[in-house]
């Protein structure tokens, strides 16, 4: 079974690889990277759902959701709790959604504060579930979701699970820095030690395109400020500077038992990105 990126255990190849390569809690792209099609030795079922928002426009931000369900053997869920920064250079690519081999019910439920929302499967891609009638749903700070899984005869049994939801990223002043210096970025802090955050600084290889193939990415807690270090560098520094972005992500990530063999996994995520860096 290919890697499925970018729904709750899989949003981009920043994530899969940090999960892979640099620790095991990374984000939350992951879970399906994890998935064994073959055999299905234990028949354990996992749900994925993933909360993306980017930005925020009068402390509301506007988010995405997309839902998938997987069998698969037994794995360690990656959880946003961390106790210690990491760091690592990786390729950097985007890859798209791709649904699970489960279904799950006709219609899950969202419910944020007053409002609800409902998810379906997509009419394109059966077995996806994204939201009905709408591409997206506003929240603010503080603001929790519940989705409540309907559950489907033979396919993926009913259950609930919560996460509070990613607050928008509030990044510092960025002047970025010079070769053999590290680089330092700062945000508001959540205060909230459920939640952490990725620092990605892309760049490209490249002599002939100036689309990001490379990055320094780094999973650190949400404390307001990480360096990233200048031993890691060298190849930002020398890029070309069109290239040059910096991605700063808070995520959030919860999980629920519905039986000895199911888990429901949550990932709310709010990311902000500063192009053409210094």
């Amino acid at each position: 079974m290919p890697f499925t990126p970018r729904f709750a255990f899989a949003a981009d190849t920043s994530r899969r690889v940090l999960r892979q390569s640099l620790l095991p809690i990374a984000a939350a792209s992951l879970l399906t990277g994890c998935l064994d099609s073959e055999g299905f030795e234990t028949n354990n079922r996992y749900g994925s759902i993933t909360i993306e928002s980017s930005g925020a426009t009068n402390g509301r931000a506007q988010a995405t959701a997309v839902a998938s369900f997987f069998r698969g053997n037994e794995l360690t869920l990656p959880t946003s709790r961390i106790t210690a920064d990491n760091c690592g250079t990786f390729n950097y690519t985007t890859e798209t959604f791709t649904p699970g081999d489960l279904t799950a019910g006709n219609e899950l439920q969202l419910q944020v504060g007053a409002a609800s929302y409902r998810m379906a499967e997509s009419p394109q891609v059966p077995r996806l579930y994204v939201l009905s009638g709408q591409q997206s749903f506003a929240y603010g700070t503080g603001d929790s979701l519940r989705v409540s899984v309907p559950g489907s005869p033979g396919g993926f049994p009913a259950g609930q699970v919560a996460v509070r939801l990613a607050e928008p990223v509030q990044l510092g002043p960025v002047s970025g820095g010079a070769i053999n210096e590290d680089f330092p970025v700062s945000w508001t802090s959540s205060g909230d030690e459920n939640s952490s955050v990725i620092v990605s600084l892309r760049y490209t290889t490249s002599a002939t395109t100036t689309t990001p193939n490379a990055q320094v990415l780094c999973i650190v807690r949400d404390n307001g400020g990480f360096a990233v270090p200048a031993n890691l560098l060298g190849n930002y520094y020398t890029s070309n500077p069109v290239a040059r972005e910096l991605n700063v992500m808070r995520w959030r990530t919860n999980t629920a038992t519905v039986d000895d063999r199911t888990t429901i996994y949550i990932v709310s995520t709010a990311d902000t990105t500063i192009f053409a860096l210094p």
